[in-house]
């Protein structure tokens, strides 16, 4: 188990969290062929430990010296696992990484990206992956025209579709925000909001309505978490509503699709249940005909899982590209890392196609920690 950490700032925060630092939860496989395979796993920021601890004290003992296809240890079945006393998302966070990494290994033993070995061998040509350029924080000190430069340059780099920040100022002024991003980047470009779920929940349609006449075409995580019947209305009436990032249970993105609550079926690789979790998530959107998008503000470990799954899924056809949070950038291959006409076109390296990972200072600034180390797998 590896532990990424990175020291940030502290002057760009969103609506309900300033970021001071981040850290992440890893997970590297070794292979009795000498491969390896790299996974992550979601977490809170400040509950980075329960999700490192479960996966050395309960989900380790289970995978050293067995193969990873044996039906008893399928990743899934570590998401089961009652911990007393922690809370529930830790054993699918776990389960995610187990996911991830096992696939990764997979398509490395094949010899194939990652993207191909979901999608089938059959798959040809390149793995493509449309993006969208996640950013737009609040940052202290920074004036609208920063933020309109901000946002110009994710389309001078390639990007056809922004995601930014709202929720923490009044309407005006968050209004205002919109408005200099709009007129920055033209009508032509993609334009989505993240509420972090801090919109009142009486004048959360008047807002959405407000920004539907600047040319803003979907939000994210407009209210409360659990107010189904709020984003319901707001996908109905005001705009398309992306959610729900931070839900691990089937039965919650059940509710939410048979509520008619998203426009777009949104769930992060290192939360539910990994590449696998998202084929059935998927699977579940596309049988109501809602598209759905992976969310990752990751490092570079969930951000490639996230392209090469969209580069296999028929029904997720916009992946999010974090430009705030591009931790372990440096791992990406200079084809993950760029974008042209809105597309990340995937290369042929197997698995992730991350280059290798190792305790120590990154190139990014961050460190990665060696927490405990897992045996060799069959």
């Amino acid at each position: 188990m590896l532990e990424f950490r990175r020291t940030l700032d502290g002057k760009s925060w969103n609506p309900s969290f300033r970021w001071n630092e981040r850290r992440a939860p890893l997970l590297l496989l070794h292979a009795e062929n000498g491969q390896t395979g790299l996974g992550e796993a979601w977490s809170h920021q400040n509950a980075v430990e329960p999700v490192l601890a479960h996966l050395a004290q309960t989900v380790a003992p289970q995978l050293v010296g067995h193969d990873l296809d044996v039906p008893a240890l399928r990743p899934e079945s570590f998401a089961r696992t009652a911990i007393v006393g922690v809370e529930p998302w830790v054993g699918p966070a776990a389960a995610s990484a187990v996911d991830v990494a096992s696939w990764d290994l997979r398509a490395k033993a094949m010899r194939l990206p990652l993207w191909q070995t979901l999608a089938g061998t059959a798959a040809s040509g390149r793995g493509v992956a449309q993006v969208y350029a996640s950013g737009g924080l609040y940052r202290d000190g920074a004036t609208n025209e920063d933020l309109a430069r901000e946002a110009s340059s994710y389309v001078a780099n390639g990007f056809t579709a922004i995601k930014m920040k709202i929720g923490a100022l009044l309407l005006a002024d968050d209004l205002a925000r919109v408005r200099a991003v709009r007129d920055a980047v033209g009508p032509d470009v993609e334009l989505w909001v993240d509420a972090v779920n801090q919109l009142p929940a009486q004048d959360a349609l008047a807002w959405c309505r407000a920004l539907a006449g600047l040319g803003v075409r979907a939000i994210q995580a407009p209210v409360a978490f659990d107010d189904v019947a709020g984003m319901a209305r707001i996908n109905r009436y005001g705009l398309p509503v992306i959610a729900a990032e931070t839900e691990f249970r089937p039965t919650r993105f059940e509710a939410l699709l048979q509520a008619g609550a998203v426009g777009w079926l949104q769930y992060s690789l290192g939360l539910c249940g990994g590449l696998t979790g998202a084929t059935r998530l998927d699977a579940m959107a596309a049988a109501r005909h809602i598209a759905s998008s992976p969310q990752c503000f990751s490092t570079a470990v969930l951000q490639a899982a996230s392209l090469h799954f969209a580069a296999a899924s028929r029904n997720a056809p916009i992946v999010e590209y974090h430009r705030f949070h591009d931790h372990l950038s440096a791992l990406l291959s200079p084809a993950l890392r760029t974008v042209v006409a809105g597309r990340v076109l995937i290369d042929d390296a197997p698995g992730l196609g991350l280059g290798s990972i190792v305790p120590g200072p990154q190139p990014c600034g961050g460190e990665i920690v060696l927490r405990a180390r897992i045996g060799r797998l069959h």
